[in-house]
């Protein structure tokens, strides 16, 4: 910023008579930036509103308009300390089982090497292995995955381990107790492994107190006699007998007929898996709905029918120093709270949430709504909002016979036909509304795309003025200059004259 040196000669303040001269000016500019931050608080109303809604669109509503939905099963374990079990829609009836084998990774425990006091840095020739050796390493399927590892005179135990756990096993060596620990990452025999090397003897894998593990040895599995041996742990195969049908699997969640049994223990005799409508869970789901529904419904209602803030004006920088920041902020609330008051983008969204609830349908010739499951509207005060008969958490409406749950005790493949369709209807219009306009993007509610023209054009306009402003004061001080350089004029030649007529 240029230092500027005025009144000298006439003794004017003229940085302040300048200040004054451009407050005047400014406060064109003032006037576009207080619309803008209107428009802004505006767009942060409608992003929020927006976010809410489309949240009970993709979560909510996109459930409730499928049919499944209203069929959910549930499965009860009559012994849940051996298998717990849940159900998808197509399981039905109940279920016999019998649990022979748990699925079970392979699991190696090295033999105890804690007198040769080795650590992770510690060289596995040091450990008396043969330098040169090849140690295979074999995964997957079948043993259809090799990795190999060559010792050489700098090998060390984290160099082995870091192999181990590349070819996809779990590996660590517990140098306190002087053991390797080994085992794969997946329960079932077809995740078992294989770890050889084309050295046998004590200065093979003897020597880090393994030893040779072969596919045969690795899928039967054996158990150390003592601490001096190695011991395998061969890996497992779930075995199941579900209504008679013998299933394996390398889990031990299997999934059979839409059941999905979480084995715990094995059984000797066979246990039994009830399957029933759930009726908890759909009545729970709807519920949820119908709450986010008027919370929603609530929200867009207040706001379109909020107090108007005609009398709060935008307020100034000048005007806010003066205020302390509690009084800026229940200023600002005021006139933020009236954003959306009368807007008639909210209205027609209002009109759709209520229309919705409104509509009907038919499933085998006979007309159902809402109100036949009785989810009916409230008194006229409160703008539409919806009420479940018989809820015990509505104070309103819980002595009223609970029609919804009995319907779906009685008749769940009804009641989800009808009920999926009025929220597929419902769906399907929020999507029609979110879809893109010229005036607002996809899977948005509001004109975001006018607004941002209209906050484009803002910005283009102040920064206008305040090159026009910069160049305002610019004018303001040059002419203040030459009035003062034409006053220092006058003022020499005044003395001149005076010089010459010996005053």
């Amino acid at each position: 910023m240029p230092i500027r040196m005025s009144g000298m000669v006439s003794n004017l303040d003229t940085d302040a008579i300048i200040k004054e001269m451009m407050s005047a000016q400014s406060l064109k500019k003032t006037a576009i930036e207080q619309k803008k931050t209107k428009l802004d608080w505006k767009k942060e109303k409608w992003e929020e509103m927006n976010t809410k809604i489309y949240s009970m669109y993709t979560e909510k509503l996109s459930s409730l308009k499928l049919q499944g939905s209203y069929l959910t099963k549930k499965a009860t374990s009559s012994n849940e300390s051996k298998a717990k079990a849940t159900a998808t829609s197509a399981a039905a009836g109940s279920y016999s089982l019998k649990i022979d084998s748990l699925a079970s990774a392979e699991f190696v425990t090295g033999a105890d090497i804690s007198g040769k006091e080795l650590k992770e840095s510690s060289k596995l020739i040091d450990a008396g292995m043969a330098a040169g050796q090849t140690i295979s390493i074999r995964t997957g399927k079948d043993f259809d995955k090799t990795t190999e590892i060559t010792v050489d005179e700098d090998t060390t135990v984290k160099d082995f381990i870091q192999k181990l756990k590349d070819a996809g096993l779990n590996a660590s060596f517990d140098s306190k107790n002087g053991r390797f620990f080994i085992s794969a990452k997946e329960s079932g025999v077809e995740n078992g492994f294989s770890i050889e090397s084309n050295v046998t003897g004590s200065d093979g894998l003897e020597a880090l107190g393994l030893g040779n593990i072969d596919s045969e040895l690795a899928g039967k599995g054996q158990v150390a006699a003592d601490k001096n041996q190695m011991a395998i742990v061969g890996a497992k195969d779930a075995s199941i007998v579900l209504n008679g049908a013998v299933i394996s699997s390398t889990s031990n969640t299997v999934q059979a007929n839409g059941l999905t049994l979480e084995l715990i223990g094995t059984t000797e005799d066979a246990m039994s898996i009830t399957v029933g409508n759930d009726t908890d869970a759909v009545y729970d789901k709807v519920k949820d709905f119908v709450k986010s529904y008027n919370e929603l419904l609530d929200e867009m209602t207040t706001k379109y029918n909020a107090a108007s803030a005609r009398k709060y004006a935008m307020l100034t920088d000048d005007e806010k120093e003066a205020m302390s920041e509690d009084q800026v902020k229940l200023w600002e609330d005021k006139i933020k709270d009236s954003l959306l008051r009368n807007d008639d983008t909210l209205n027609s969204l209002i009109q759709t949430f209520r229309s919705a609830m409104q509509e009907g349908t038919e499933v085998d010739g006979v007309k159902f709504s809402l109100s036949s499951f009785g989810i009916v509207t409230g008194n006229y005060t409160e703008n539409g909002k919806l009420h479940i008969n018989g809820d015990s958490e509505d104070t309103q409406y819980s002595d009223k016979t609970n029609q919804l749950r009995d319907a779906l005790e009685k008749d769940p493949e009804k009641v989800g036909k009808a009920l999926s369709d009025i929220m597929s209807k419902f769906y399907n219009t929020l999507t029609k509304k979110m879809s893109a306009t010229s005036l607002s993007s996809a899977l948005t509610l509001y004109n975001d795309k006018q607004i941002k023209s209209q906050t484009d054009e803002y910005e283009k306009q102040i920064s206008s003025w305040e090159t026009r402003l910069t160049d305002m004061e610019d004018r303001y001080y040059k002419q203040f200059s030459t009035m003062e350089k034409y006053m220092a004029d006058l003022q020499s030649k005044q003395s001149q004259l005076s010089g010459m007529l010996g005053m």
